[in-house]
């Protein structure tokens, strides 16, 4: 761990305030969930992502999407890929028109193809945010060099639910 030379203390109802400039840094904003952890010598704070929880799962829906129907999929939680249809994927991380689509809580459709994930070619592009208790906790993304079908469609909504539900249930 880093030394930050930052002290603070307790209020009378157990609450410390975590400076701004280590949120900025951290990019923890405002009414976002953080995990403690307790080890025998300290407390650590985790921001907490609850498809964390279900990237086993959710890696193994975008294999098989793959390996059965060729759909190129990625999972996002609020900042980077969390589950791939191949490894070679999961060091994505969102750029500003995906935080704008989580932030507005739209599904999106590409008209022609176009780059918005980094460090990939043009595609085409079928976006569904995935909305949990009313929080929005991520993105599913399919990709692909030809137009999106309805049945591509329709199975990244089948995805959708299948997450949202599973997540709701545990």
């Amino acid at each position: 761990m880093k030394d930050t030379g930052v002290i603070r203390k307790i209020d009378e109802l157990g609450r410390i305030v975590i400076p701004k400039e280590i949120r900025r840094t951290l990019g923890i904003r405002d009414g976002e969930n953080l995990e403690i952890f307790v080890s025998s010598n300290g407390i650590c704070l985790q921001k907490h992502s609850r498809l964390l929880n279900y990237q086993e799962l959710a890696n193994k829906l975008c294999e098989i999407a793959y390996d059965i129907m060729n759909y190129s999929i990625l999972l996002f939680d609020r900042e980077q890929v969390i589950a791939a249809f191949k490894n070679e994927f999961k060091h994505i991380s969102l750029t500003t028109k995906l935080l704008k689509l989580l932030e507005t809580r739209e599904t999106y459709e590409s008209v022609y193809k176009e780059k918005l994930l980094n460090e990939m070619e043009e595609n085409y592009y079928y976006i569904i945010p995935l909305i949990i208790s009313t929080d929005v906790v991520g993105l599913i993304v399919l990709f692909s060099a030809q137009p999106i079908i309805e049945e591509q469609k329709n199975f990244l909504q089948f995805i959708n639910k299948l997450l949202i539900n599973k997540i709701d249930i545990l």
